[in-house]
Parts: structure tokens; sequence; C-alpha cells
């Protein structure tokens, strides 16, 4: 009886130890986010280790504030990632934990941004990775809603910060005209918008918002804000993108 109940015992440990086929491989060497960025030092880099990185999901397609992509936060930094999928915010929710199995996934610049991806079928320099191929590369442990952004000035964002979850405080968005919209309406459509932040030493932050946000027709606020989102960069400048409408 003994001898048979420690081999029900050895079978049922192989058996939760095995690791599924579609999951993320278990013998892997996880890196930052930072050092993962580091290894592309030109246009693009295929990942052909068994690396693997974790973070936290911090945006997604959940407000309609960005388009095809997630981003996912750790100590080192912030990375984007590119997603095809009707409804991204249901396969990341915000603040679940996640593993990404690197192998066989590309790192490409986009303008001075790194975002990751499947390796290009077109011209574009990244694929996205499609629902198909998503469980094979991604894995979600848990949920870590202790997550803190990084309380920043506007004059000490750097190219490390593309893609970090930052916080700026007692900021005002400045108004081109009373009652005025996150987005400008042109023929009754949103129009994806900068809008500007003004701190009170009078130095300004450019601000995007996507003209999918789902509140592109609501009137900004006119107070003293603290807003919360990531960094991001185009055209020889930087500029936040709010997440999950984080304003305080």
């Amino acid at each position: 009886m003994i001898f048979l109940l420690l081999t029900i015992f050895s079978m049922l440990c192989a058996v939760a130890c095995e690791p599924s086929s579609n999951n993320a491989p278990s013998r892997s060497e996880e890196v930052s986010i930072a050092h993962l960025k580091s290894l592309c030092k030109g246009d693009h880099y295929r990942i052909v280790s068994d690396y693997a990185v974790r973070g936290i999901v911090v945006a997604t397609d959940w407000l309609g504030e960005l388009h095809n992509s997630a981003i996912i936060i750790d100590e080192s930094g912030g990375l984007e990632i590119a997603i095809e999928s009707q409804n991204i915010s249901r396969l990341l929710p915000i603040f679940s934990e996640v593993k990404i199995a690197c192998n066989g996934l590309m790192l490409a610049r986009i303008g001075s941004k790194i975002e990751l991806g499947l390796p290009p079928t077109g011209d574009f320099p990244i694929d996205n990775i499609d629902d198909e191929k998503f469980g094979r590369y991604v894995r979600i442990e848990g949920v870590n809603s202790d997550v803190v952004a990084l309380t920043k000035r506007f004059s000490e964002i750097g190219a490390d910060d593309i893609s970090r979850l930052v916080r700026f405080d007692n900021v005002r968005i400045v108004l081109d005209e009373p009652k005025m919209l996150w987005c400008n309406i042109v023929d009754d459509a949103p129009q994806t918008t900068f809008r500007t932040l003004v701190d009170s030493e009078g130095n300004t932050f450019d601000l995007r918002i996507l003209s999918t946000c789902y509140y592109a027709r609501e009137e900004v606020p006119t107070n003293e804000i603290s807003v919360i989102g990531v960094i991001d960069y185009s055209d020889n400048r930087y500029f936040l993108r709010i997440i999950n409408k984080s304003i305080i």
C-alpha cells in the first residue's frame, strides 16, 4: 500500500511539473526589459536565444488609448508589444503579470522606440502577434496591481523613459479654446490630436490622444491635475500617452 501511494504521488508530481506545450518555456533566461531592448542596436534584432521577460501590463486597447499594442513594464523600463486581436484587453487584462518567451520574436526600432513583435512578412519592420500565435509566446502568471508610476518633471524625460510609466504632477492642459475637447472633431469624427501640458514654471510637454479613445469627445479638465501615462517619441519629440484615463 505504501509503495502504491508513493507511486501515485510521484506520477502526480510529474504531471504537475510538466510544462504545457502552448505556454512559455520553463527553461529560459529571464532578462530585464532594459536588457532586452539593448540588444536592438540597429533597426531590428531577431531573438534566437531562450530569453524571457516578465512584466506587468499597464496599457492596452481597453479605453481605445492604444491600437494593436500593449505595454508592459518592469523596474528597468517599459516595452510595447505589437498584437493583432479584436480585444487585446481580454487577452491581457490591465495589471496582469506576464512572462513572454522571446525566442523567435523580433525587436524593431520604430522611429526611436523599440517594439517587440513577430518577424516581418511585409514592408513594416515587425508583424503583430496574432491570436493564433499569442499563447505560444505569452503566459499570464498572476495579477499585480501594486504599480507605481515614476514621478518626473518634463525636463527629466530622456530616451530611457520611452514606453515607461510616468506621472506628471501639478500641470494644466493649455486651452486653445473654451470648452476644448480631448480630440479635435472634423466632419463629426474625432481626430488623433496633440494637446499641450504646462507646469507651474511655464515648461511644456506634448500630450497625444488617439481618435479611438472613448473620451475623445469629452471636455478636457481646466483645473490643475496630475496625469499618468507612457512616454513615446516620434518626429524628434517626446510626448505622453494617457493610459486608463489616469487623470487625478
